[in-house]
């Protein structure tokens, strides 16, 4: 499917499923009820700016909404904007906002609103998602209360994308104003659902927006419980205790679908799973050493054995389903060659090092990190695994290379734009070191930033995906991780439950449709 936006023509994804009412549904949607979601790993954050994981954004989904939002197939429509313009040159977007729109603090939602939550991007407040819109927008201007517009630094094709990502949504001025960087812990959107509470690695609690501009939503509650470990996500689901579970295990998959008591799915997600390098440590700092741990891991034996063919080798840094997505020539396996590399380095006989890995944020991450850790061994380099809760995994890995301990870290990104620039820049480029963005293996080649920059300023959709190309080309030749798999993403939930999204982005969440069966 192509569509055109003014110029560019964008292809959007299809693959993303609502998991709505189907022939199995016995009643009509009812209203009323709990859901209770199983989920994987805490929060890191509950402002949307701010935040920098799926669990996070996936919450934010059900407070929350943007100017533009991606659909349940990731089709870009209207949300709080109604419409909108371009000019000829591509600098201009003009804005037609909705009206009769409240925040769940009462705040109405307007054009002031609007140039509020862009200008904390642009401003000095630089929130950690800053870099999504810095590179692109010169300045946000008030034309009426119900009218924005946005003056562009340089034409982009994915501006509507980038209206669309989880850090864009809209966020209470007051609500900000009040409570700064605790923003976190009180966060109020327009969406569906109401904050409640967030305990900390236990629970967030929504509630009914009875006063949702598209209508009142048909759950009471949602309790979305952080269950780390995977077996008991999939026992809680069985036993009744949780309608909606992330993150299956392959193995348990052909069983609940054999059985029939709950519902199973898995789709391809854009969530790329790779093990970076701290560049800053020796022998990391060598680009010998990070090709031999390419060539050392058998990516296809994981795919098959662990994931079960849940899963699928990625070249780079960047997964199938995003615009821009180049299949270039990665790695084979090759431990021989790792081994001649590593010699050519100073290593013959390898080296002891860490491998940094959380446990449970990702489908199979344990497994995944142990998998590589033997692979390594096999070559010589011997890795010891540290892990810890997703939220004192990633505080660790924010820290700056003197208080670092990492040598190597597993972590994953899917682009919540769902193109290959925003899978590249926040994580590889020299300008992106924590809190800037999110290159927490401080990598930096002065190369990949300039083919980025050319992406970005391209006037055609062929130079666009030329630089693209040319980017994860350049992964390859001076890799900054080693690159794993994409992922699909396994869902779970009760016969009950009808409406559920489950998108490409690596986003399971509710909307005002959802419902269960009484």
């Amino acid at each position: 499917m192509r569509r055109t936006w003014w110029g560019f023509g964008v292809a959007l994804l299809v693959g993303a499923i609502a998991l709505a009412p189907a022939a199995w549904a016995a009643t009509q949607p009812q209203v009323g009820g709990t859901l209770v979601y199983g989920a994987g790993a805490d929060p890191d954050s509950l402002d949307p700016a701010n935040t920098d994981s799926n669990p996070g954004e996936a919450v934010g989904r059900m407070m929350n909404n943007f100017l533009v939002r991606f659909d349940a197939k990731l089709n870009l429509v209207p949300d709080l904007a109604t419409s909108w313009t371009q000019s000829k040159d591509g600098l201009i977007w003009t804005f037609k906002l909705r009206k009769g729109v409240k925040f769940h603090d009462g705040t109405p939602f307007n054009a002031q609103v609007v140039k509020y939550n862009f200008d904390r991007f642009l401003g000095p407040e630089k929130p950690l998602k800053a870099s999504l819109h810095t590179p692109i927008i010169q300045s946000v201007e008030v034309v009426d209360d119900y009218t924005v517009k946005f003056t562009l630094k340089v034409p982009f094709a994915f501006f509507l994308n980038n209206l669309a990502h989880s850090a864009t949504a809209m966020v209470s001025p007051e609500a900000h104003k009040k409570w700064g960087k605790d923003l976190t812990l009180h966060p109020v959107g327009t969406g569906p659902f109401k904050f409640v509470e967030w305990v900390r690695g236990d629970r967030v609690v929504l509630v009914r927006n009875d006063d949702y501009y598209e209508g009142k939503p048909r759950l009471d509650r949602i309790i979305v419980r952080t269950v780390r470990e995977d077996s008991a996500r999939v026992l809680g689901l069985e036993a009744g205790d949780y309608d909606l579970i992330v993150r299956i295990p392959p193995e348990d998959v052909p069983r609940l679908m054999r059985e029939g008591r709950v519902r199973t799915y898995a789709e391809q997600s854009n969530r790329a799973l790779w093990v970076k390098f701290n560049v800053t440590k020796k022998p990391f700092d060598d680009i010998r050493v990070r090709q031999a741990l390419n060539y050392a891991v058998d990516k296809e034996s994981i795919v098959k054995n662990i994931y079960q063919g849940l899963a699928a080798v990625i070249p780079t840094l960047v997964g199938p389903l995003n615009n821009g997505y180049a299949p270039v020539k990665s790695y084979p396996y090759d431990p021989a060659m790792a081994k001649k590399l590593l010699a050519e380095a100073g290593y013959p006989n390898g080296f002891k090092t860490n491998l940094w890995t959380p446990k449970g944020r990702y489908l199979k991450d344990f497994e995944l990190a142990q998998a590589v850790q033997q692979q390594l061994q096999a070559v010589g380099v011997e890795a010891s695994l540290e892990t810890a809760d997703w939220g004192s995994y990633l505080a660790a890995l924010r820290k700056p290379p003197a208080e670092n301990k990492a040598d190597m870290h597993l972590l994953g990104w899917s682009p919540s734009t769902a193109e290959a620039r925003w899978g590249i820049y926040p994580i590889s480029a020299c300008d992106q070191f924590y809190p800037r963005g999110s290159n927490l293996g401080f990598y930096c080649n002065k190369g990949l930033d300039g083919l980025i920059t050319k992406a970005v300023v391209a006037t055609s959709l062929k130079a666009r995906d030329q630089a693209l190309r040319e980017a994860q080309e350049l992964l390859v030749k001076d890799p900054a991780a080693i690159y794993l798999l994409a992922t699909k993403e396994t869902v779970g939930m009760s016969l009950k439950l009808q409406g559920v999204i489950n998108s490409p982005l690596e986003l399971v969440y509710v909307d005002k449709d959802t419902w269960k069966e009484k």
